[in-house]
């Protein structure tokens, strides 16, 4: 009879980690396959929430100001900074290409030099909120990628004891390189 999670015996390894060295303090003890499964759930919930969140700040930016010498806009590569200023490259803006930017850096302060002062405390704001957005975003992404990949490593090891080396590449398991 083949060994799977539900017929392996208490600590046989399918669910946890061996306790010790591989305790997870967030997860207050072992980390376990159920209770990692259970957080990339909410951490995919947090995600949807905070996409909403950003989207809704993007639009909001676009309503305010429509004719701005940038905007908020989302990327979508895996860098971790999913919200950033696009500058126009619009020719009555003085730009030749749009280009991700920081207000604080120094392409930024240029650029914050275009818009009128009046409305400089609002664009902070604006930028304040992204920063913050991106924070959140980035440290749930990345515990959601980390979690995602522990579980994609124990799955090839099972794999692997179970079926042989070749059966970890026909199933095409991506684990990431340490």
């Amino acid at each position: 009879m083949a060994m799977n999670r539900k017929t392996a015996p208490e600590g046989s390894g399918f669910d946890e980690a061996a306790a010790g060295v591989f305790d997870v303090l967030p997860l207050k003890g072992p980390l376990r396959v159920r209770e990692a499964r259970r957080r990339i759930a909410q951490l995919q919930q947090l995600i949807r929430d905070d996409a909403a969140e950003g989207a809704k700040l993007c639009e909001a930016f676009r309503k305010q100001f429509p004719q701005a010498p940038a905007k908020i806009v989302r990327y979508r590569d895996r860098s971790l900074t999913f919200y950033r200023w696009r500058q126009s490259s619009a020719r009555h803006w003085g730009g030749n290409s749009t280009t991700a930017i920081s207000l604080t850096g120094e392409a930024g302060r240029a650029l914050l030099s275009l818009v009128p002062e009046s409305a400089r405390r609002h664009w902070l704001r604006y930028e304040r909120r992204r920063i913050y957005l991106n924070m959140r975003l980035s440290i749930v992404s990345y515990e959601l990628y980390r979690l995602q990949d522990w579980l994609d490593g124990l799955e090839a090891i099972e794999t692997i004891e179970r079926d042989g080396l070749s059966a970890v590449q026909a199933r095409g398991y991506r684990v990431a390189a340490d």
